[in-house]
């Protein structure tokens, strides 16, 4: 969450305890039974009490030591300047101040006591505009510069400068004020933060696209008063003395207005335009000349949403209306709109038709006789006044459901805003527990209209929320905002921050944020928009955490937080949770993130719980209700289902790519068996050539020696029988041929000692190559071979075929016999030889 704190505050601690067998077994069972939903022992556990704050959150429990988004500085565009962004229109004061004065005084000593207190001036002004809350609407934009300048009082009173410095910093307040337009308005986290945004956004809209359209209108009104008098200067009382002597003027008395009336009359003329044209023009001209602008921009339509509305006919060109069935009034509202502007609009396109010359009857007379608001352009549709529904979720999911699903059918471009709680089901009874059913998600049977815009949104994220806003209204197709503004709970202390709380909604899955905009495209892939979820790709978001166990040393670790840390803010949720004694220490019981990662069949002994705080500071455990666990398992099954529309570990998709891994994998394999089998056959190719050709050497050698050298049987006779031995006639002779060596033993096998890669398998995966890119490279089928054997080491080329995953590196025998460890290497590469 996008909050700081200003303070050291101390950190949480876990109280000690006698651990006690007995009382352990005790305190256990109440838990179990509490969690199983036993009301028995409802007298015999200790409940929760008001203070109590999810561990996460009780760092930010003084909501005045805070600093987040709001207030807000809402911006208007320059003229001619159009809003592509929420940030265009909107930026947190903070931020909005430090840039302003880092303008003017860029260098790092300018400005600095304003510099420094800027912090202390933005909370001034948050007191100030959060104030008096009696009033709800009432805490929307006010003008900065007033506000400003009573700050900038009360801050030199409070810091009691000398003259110096307290003149330097009056004249930095100056230059500040000076900064900020006149018009730049400020607004706090109120009531009705959204309203007052969307409000703010169709104002800045709408001034220059009707700007536009009234320029259009006199550009209308001229080109066709235009035709028309051309058309009159044909006629023939424009001929008439009587016309001539008033069109004369003081000129008159010098001609014969009778005698020019002759002379004209002989003259042909122009063609004169058909009377049905005429008509058509001058009933188009009558239409855009009759024109008023009502300059009512917006209807807000509702039922009970508002207690009071006075507020929103106080805004300029906004009024209220009060309706029992606010969504079937919305619809009947922009058709008596749409009916009242679609003949302003055919009247211009006419006019446009008209004055180029181009109005064809037989196509344009049955075009503009059925001419409705579904054949408005999207600039038409825009300039007809807004309708936005004020609905509760309750009303939404209930009564009003009906009506709800014709005008999300309709395509009628209303704006549906729904306020929603969403620690509650919408579809519960008034008596219910919000946990006693399934939830009805109001965004989901949004997304079943499959033409209609829906977001869900907080008004804790005015980016998120203004983008929405920004993307709905331009949509022009009925769009449904779904938005959570937080509760503001209050303890016998302390009062939550509203904002905080509809920030914990986000964090804890309970409010998840999304946009679907069918206007994208038709695949869910085009349509959804994720972004703004923390740690979207995680059921539940996990933070660090610090304590202070039992003996006082500090303990560090992450802890998720779950929809029931957010459902702990809710006091009248409390009953859902018991506190941990502290002595009672058993395996049975496990922090609820890691209950619900386990199958449901396999919680029986389990006991689920999450981290508490209260205001003294003493860290708990509490116990979750078996209900709360089930709407929890409720909760993270939509958010699994939105996961998956966005492509956010999608089960499609990783069965896709798990069919496709094992496709490449058996594609890999089947190839690797056949290269394999083709190189098994040559190489028993290669030996049987290699072995014939050795033996052919041996016949020839054997054929062509001089038995009669050998010696005979009765070598062992005595000498004086033997033969004397004939000598050699020269040297030369005995050494140019050589005795055969003589063989021992059978043939000696083939062996390559050389490393070697059977490229042909190679994968090219750069395995090789990242442990030596000298001694391994690609070759022109950017697969690998070895260019420099000693370029590298043998450990080398072991590890290189260790890791290569179509085994195709055959190290051989090492070339350095000095390398170490030479005999493990050698058995390591026994498997690859």
């Amino acid at each position: 969450m996008t909050v700081t704190v200003h303070h050291e505050g101390a950190l949480p601690a876990l109280p000690s305890g006698i651990q006690d067998a007995e009382t352990t077994k005790a305190a256990l069972h109440n838990l179990r039974h509490f969690h199983l939903g036993n009301p028995e022992v409802s007298n015999r556990i200790q409940g929760v009490t008001s203070e109590c704050l999810p561990a996460l959150l009780d760092p930010f429990r003084d909501a005045r030591r805070l600093r987040f988004e709001y207030p807000l500085f809402l911006k208007r565009p320059r003229p001619g300047e159009r809003p592509i962004a929420a940030r265009d229109l909107a930026q947190p004061l903070s931020e909005y101040l430090a840039e302003t004065v880092a303008a003017f005084a860029p260098e790092g000593d300018g400005a600095r006591m304003l510099k420094d207190n800027l912090p202390w001036l933005e909370r001034d002004l948050r007191q100030r505009l959060e104030g008096d809350k009696t009033q709800p609407g009432m805490e929307g934009p006010q003008p900065l510069h007033p506000l400003l300048d009573e700050a900038a009082e009360r801050l030199l009173e409070q810091l009691q400068l000398d003259p110096k410095s307290s003149d330097q910093l009056r004249g930095d307040l100056e230059r500040l004020r000076a900064a900020i337009p006149e018009q730049g308005q400020v607004m706090g986290y109120g009531f009705y933060p959204a309203i007052h945004q969307l409000i703010h956004v169709i104002r800045t809209l709408s001034g220059p696209r009707h700007e536009r359209f009234e320029t259009a209108i006199r550009d209308g009104i001229r080109g066709l008063s235009r035709l028309l008098e051309v058309e009159h200067q044909k006629s023939e009382a424009v001929k008439a003395p009587a016309h001539l002597r008033s069109s004369i003027g003081r000129a008159s008395g010098l001609l014969d207005p009778e005698a020019l009336s002759g002379l004209m009359a002989h003259s042909t003329g122009s063609v004169s335009m058909p009377p049905a044209r005429q008509a058509r023009i001058e009933q188009a001209l009558a239409t855009l000349t009759a024109y008023d602008d009502t300059k009512v921009r917006v209807r807000f339509v509702h039922g009970d949403y508002l207690a009071d509305d006075s507020w929103l006919n106080q805004i300029p060109g906004f009024e209220a209306v009060s309706a029992t069935d606010p969504c079937t009034e919305a619809m009947n509202l922009f058709d008596q709109e749409a009916a009242r502007l679609g003949k302003v609009f055919a009247a211009l396109r006419i006019a446009h038709l008209e004055i180029e010359d181009i109005y064809n009857p037989a196509i344009h007379d049955p075009w503009f006789a059925s001419f409705g608001w579904e054949a408005f352009s999207k600039e038409e549709l825009l300039l007809v006044p807004g309708v936005i529904v004020l609905e509760s979720a309750d009303l939404a999911a209930t009564s009003d459901r009906a009506s709800l699903t014709r005008l999300l059918c309709s395509g009628r471009p209303v704006q549906i805003m729904i306020r929603v709680q969403p620690h509650n089901n919408p579809a519960a009874l008034a008596d219910e527990d919000p946990f006693q059913n399934y939830r009805t998600e109001l965004g989901y049977i949004g997304i079943a209209h499959r033409q209609a815009f829906v977001a869900q949104t907080s008004a804790a994220r005015h980016q998120h929320l203004i983008k929405g806003f920004l993307e709905g209204l331009d949509a022009t197709r009925t769009c449904m905002h779904l938005i959570s503004t937080g509760l503001r709970t209050t303890g016998n202390e302390t009062a939550i921050n509203a904002w905080l709380v509809a920030s914990a909604g986000l964090e804890g899955r309970a409010h998840p944020f999304f946009r679907v905009n069918p206007g994208k495209g038709d695949s869910s892939a085009e349509r959804m928009d994720f972004d703004g979820n923390p740690q979207a790709e995680r059921t539940w978001p996990v933070h660090p955490f610090r304590y202070l166990d039992a003996s006082g040393a500090t303990i560090e670790c992450e802890t998720a937080f779950t929809f029931a840390d957010y459902a702990l803010l809710m006091p009248r949720l409390h009953h859902h949770f018991a506190v941990v004694p502290p002595a009672c220490e058993s395996s049975d019981l496990i922090p609820l993130a890691r209950f619900l990662k386990r199958p449901e069949g396999d919680t029986a002994q389990a006991i689920p719980y999450i981290w508490g705080v209260d205001k003294y500071g003493t860290l708990q455990r509490l116990v979750v209700s078996r209900t709360l666990v089930h709407a929890c398992r409720d909760r993270l099954n939509f958010w699994h289902t939105l996961q998956e529309m966005a492509g956010v570990n999608n089960r499609y998709v990783e069965q896709a790519e798990a069919r496709t891994r094992a496709e490449v994998q058996a594609q890999a394999d089947a190839e690797r068996e056949r290269l394999v089998e083709a190189h098994q056959t040559a190489l028993t190719e290669a030996r049987a050539e290699a072995a014939g050709e050795v033996m052919g050497r041996l016949t020839e050698v054997l054929m062509g020696m001089d038995f009669s050298r050998l010696p005979s049987s009765s070598a062992a006779a005595p000498a004086a029988e033997a033969p004397a031995r004939p000598e050699p006639e020269t040297q030369a002779e005995t050494e140019a041929e050589p005795p055969p060596t003589p063989r021992t033993g059978e043939e000696e096998e083939l062996s390559f000692d050389e490393a070697w890669i059977d490229a042909p398998l190679c994968t090219s995966c750069n395995d090789c190559l990242a442990i030596n890119p000298v001694m391994f490279v690609y070759n022109d089928n950017n697969q690998a071979v070895i260019a420099d054997i000693a370029a590298g080491t043998y450990a080398q080329l072991v590890e290189a075929a260790e890791i290569c995953p179509s085994r195709c590196i055959h190290p051989g025998k090492p070339l350095n016999p000095g390398e170490p460890n030479l005999d493990d290497l050698m058995q390591r590469a026994a498997a690859f030889n």
